[in-house]
């Protein structure tokens, strides 16, 4: 199937078979076509006595790949998630940035118990159950949306590690108790850090709180970008929201206190970021809101292409 999406200000991101090709058009107006050809999967690391039954304080890392055809050129995409790697640039090939955010692989040995991450299902008997692999993609020399990001929460100054992330285990899709990929993106911090607004909302409310006999406090800014794209952000474990419910808020303001309900065996916040674009529903990595906050943080301006691998290996930050 041919998949066709042009460029905008805001990520554009895309669910996939094997065998289909996204055409996607530039800023500038060139075609770059990409076609997913095939995608696995694998552990690579686990003290889990069973695999796929969760156990706590298990640790699993594992690795998954798509090999692709990008622009004419034969080329293997490959992640490792739980390590230090989860925190990849994105590739850039033929003035295309790509993330390279998740394979349905995963789920031979993963389950979806804390939070959706796995692609989407389709009801057509003419595919498999669901689409195979998850990308956003840009123009190489546009940011993720066209404002700055500010911090979210304050920002690891040497950069997010792995051991950032709960126990070492809770990045995007990492394994909780060794066994169930993680919807979200969790930062240890201490009870009472500061959450800003990472961007303009259009509005903003608590959608669980403990108060009213949920598991947890969790709130939820919604953008709604002039080409239609509308992005969900959403943050967890938080004490208190001290802004006003259904108001705009402006970026950088300090709306919540974060770190402090329900957070087991580390203070954390919890992050999602879900979008709708062209009347579908995905889920993204949080980690790619960050990488765009330490760009805007440390004043680089403009991306700068990643370096090319042929290899398909990512860099680490």
């Amino acid at each position: 199937m041919m998949i066709r999406r042009t460029a905008k200000d805001t990520l554009t991101p895309v669910e996939m078979f094997h065998g289909d090709t996204l055409i996607f058009t530039r800023l500038d107006g060139a075609v770059i076509p990409i076609t997913l050809k095939e995608t696995g999967a694998e552990i690579m690391h686990t003290t889990l006595p069973e695999p796929g039954i969760e156990t706590h304080g298990a640790k699993t890392t594992y690795r998954f790949w798509g090999d692709f055809e990008i622009d004419g050129q034969a080329l293997r995409l490959e992640r490792e998630v739980g390590t230090q790697r989860s925190f990849y640039e994105p590739w850039v090939y033929g003035g295309v940035r790509i993330w390279f955010d998740a394979v349905d692989a995963i789920f031979d040995f993963m389950r979806e118990t804390h939070g959706p991450c796995r692609l989407t299902p389709t009801a057509s008997h003419h595919y498999p159950e669901r689409k195979q692999a998850r990308l956003a993609v840009q123009d190489a020399g546009a940011r993720i949306c066209p404002e700055p990001l500010h911090p979210w929460c304050p920002l690891p100054a040497e950069g997010l590690k792995i051991e950032h992330c709960y126990r070492g285990e809770d990045c995007w899709m990492g394994a909780y108790d060794g066994a169930s990929a993680h919807g979200g993106l969790d930062i240890n911090h201490p009870k009472g850090t500061p959450l800003h607004a990472p961007i303009d909302f259009d509005t903003q409310f608590l959608i669980r709180t403990v108060k009213d006999g949920y598991f947890n406090n969790s709130w939820r800014g919604i953008r709604r970008w002039a080409n239609g794209s509308e992005w969900t952000l959403l943050s967890a474990h938080m004490t208190e929201v001290i802004v006003p419910e259904h108001t705009p808020l402006q970026r950088g303001t300090h709306y919540a206190v974060g770190a402090g309900v329900r957070v087991g065996a580390a203070e954390h916040s919890h992050f999602t970021f879900s979008l709708h674009d062209l009347g579908d529903h995905y889920v993204l990595d949080p980690w790619i809101l960050f990488w765009q906050m330490y760009r805007d943080r440390d004043g680089l301006g403009e991306p700068v292409p990643a370096r090319k691998d042929k290899r398909g290996s990512c860099k680490t930050c």
